[in-house]
């Protein structure tokens, strides 16, 4: 890997914060991943946050509004991504809060419907309980889920 100066990282940087959210963990791993030092790594994410090329808030909610409107993530999974990212609570709740109830309902009846369509008998228990670890897995709340799959199954007509 080439040699970058302390300046030439950090301009390349600013410049790709500029075009895309990034939050301060990922500034973070960007600077070490060119063998900065974790020293001047805090120098330069301090740096981009007090000229607003990041903001660790504005980085949550977009990245909560884009994995629940085009992924189909529920609340829960976008809070451990951002947590995982290393974003405080009070911002990830600030995040999920934009989402709204009746948002998530209709994504997880519309993906609900979808997958309960590859399974054979709804009916029985394994059905339900498949349905709901699928939701799990999205991330969505269990009792906005379980409240969706017992409409699926009392309709059947998906």
């Amino acid at each position: 890997m080439a040699e970058y100066t302390y300046n030439a990282i950090l301009d390349r940087l600013a410049a790709l914060c500029s075009q895309k959210e990034k939050c301060e963990h990922d500034a973070f791993t960007y600077l070490r991943k060119y063998g900065m030092p974790a020293e001047d790594c805090h120098k330069a994410v301090d740096y981009l946050v007090k000229n607003q090329f990041i903001n660790n808030t504005r980085y949550a909610k977009a990245f909560a509004r884009d994995k629940s409107r085009f992924d189909k993530w529920g609340v829960n999974k976008i809070a451990a991504a951002l947590a995982q990212k290393q974003i405080d609570q009070k911002t990830i709740s600030l995040a999920v809060e934009q989402i709204s109830t009746e948002t998530q309902e209709e994504t997880i009846l519309g993906e609900v419907a979808k997958k309960a369509r590859h399974i054979d008998n709804l009916s029985d228990q394994k059905s339900k309980a498949k349905l709901l670890r699928f939701c799990a897995g999205r991330g969505y709340p269990a009792g906005i889920s379980l409240k969706i799959i017992d409409k699926i199954i009392k309709d059947s007509t998906y």
